[in-house]
């Protein structure tokens, strides 16, 4: 299925869940990280259980250190 991660469009396998889809782009470690589809946030205690749909509009921001 075809979904935007931070408007970059990415094939992804079907009901894929939030969690799966972190790992899947590689991000090892989840602090500092928040997430949102379709410009709803999406809390870290949800993600394996919230699964995407073919056009779901994803954006992860990560916080970063320093100044």
């Amino acid at each position: 299925m075809k979904i935007k991660v931070n408007n970059k469009e990415k094939i992804m396998p079907e009901n894929i869940s939030v969690s799966e889809l972190i790992k899947l782009l590689n991000y090892t470690d989840t602090v500092g990280i928040a997430l949102a589809i379709n410009q709803e946030v999406i809390p870290k205690t949800n993600w394996d259980n919230t699964n995407l749909k073919s056009g779901d509009n994803v954006t992860i921001i990560q916080a970063t250190c320093g100044g």
